[in-house]
C-alpha cells in the first residue's frame, strides 16, 4: 500500500514537472509597462482631439469632446477590418465616419487626421460647395470634423495584419446631411 502511494505521488510529480516544462515561460507585466502603454493611448487621444479641435477653432465652431463609448465601436469596426485593412465605412449611420490607412505601423493619428483636414483647401464657404478635381477624395471627410452640430468624438487606431495603420473615427450627430453649410 505504501509503494502504491508512492508510485501515485511520483507519477504527480512527474505530470507537474511535465507540465511546468511545457508551459510557456511567464514575463511578467510591470506596472511600468502597463504605464507607458496607457500614457501612448493617452497621447493618440490627445493627438487626434487636437487635430480635430484646431480645424473647427480656425472655423469658429465648439471643439469636439472624447466619448470613450464611441470610441469602442470605433476600436471595434477597425478590428473588423484587421486582416483586409480597406478604408470603407460601417454600416452605423448614426454616427458619421471618417476612415483612413497609413503606410506603416508607427503612423502618429494625428498624421492621418491632418489628412482630413487638409481637404479644406477644397472647401468652398461662399457656395458651400467641393472645388475638389474628380477622382480624389472629395471635402466630406473635412466637412465632418468641422460640422458644427457634432460635438463628440471616439476613435481607434489598429495595425492591420498588412502592418499598416487604420484609423475609424465616429462623430455624434454626425454631419453632412442637409444642405446646410458645415459651419
Amino acid at each position: 500500500m505504501a509503494s502504491t502511494r508512492m508510485t501515485m505521488h511520483m507519477c504527480y510529480l512527474t505530470i507537474l514537472l511535465l507540465l511546468a516544462f511545457l508551459a510557456p515561460p511567464c514575463t511578467p507585466v510591470s506596472d511600468t509597462d502597463d504605464g507607458s502603454r496607457r500614457a501612448r493611448a493617452e497621447a493618440t487621444v490627445d493627438d487626434i482631439l487636437s487635430a480635430h479641435n484646431e480645424a473647427r477653432r480656425k472655423v469658429g465652431v465648439q471643439p469636439l469632446t472624447w466619448s470613450p463609448g464611441i470610441a469602442g465601436y470605433a476600436k471595434d469596426y477597425a478590428r473588423s477590418r484587421r486582416a483586409d485593412c480597406a478604408p470603407r465605412r460601417s454600416s452605423l449611420f448614426y454616427f458619421g465616419e471618417n476612415v483612413a490607412v497609413g503606410k506603416g505601423r508607427r503612423l502618429d493619428a494625428g498624421a492621418l487626421v491632418a489628412q482630413w483636414v487638409d481637404e479644406g483647401r477644397s472647401y468652398d464657404y461662399g457656395s458651400s460647395s467641393c472645388t475638389a478635381p474628380a477622382g480624389s477624395s472629395g471635402c466630406a471627410r473635412y466637412t465632418q470634423v468641422v460640422w458644427r452640430n457634432t460635438t463628440q468624438l471616439g476613435c481607434g487606431k489598429i495595425v492591420c495584419d498588412s502592418g499598416d495603420t487604420l484609423l475609424v473615427c465616429d462623430y455624434f450627430p454626425p454631419g453632412n446631411y442637409g444642405t446646410g453649410r458645415p459651419y
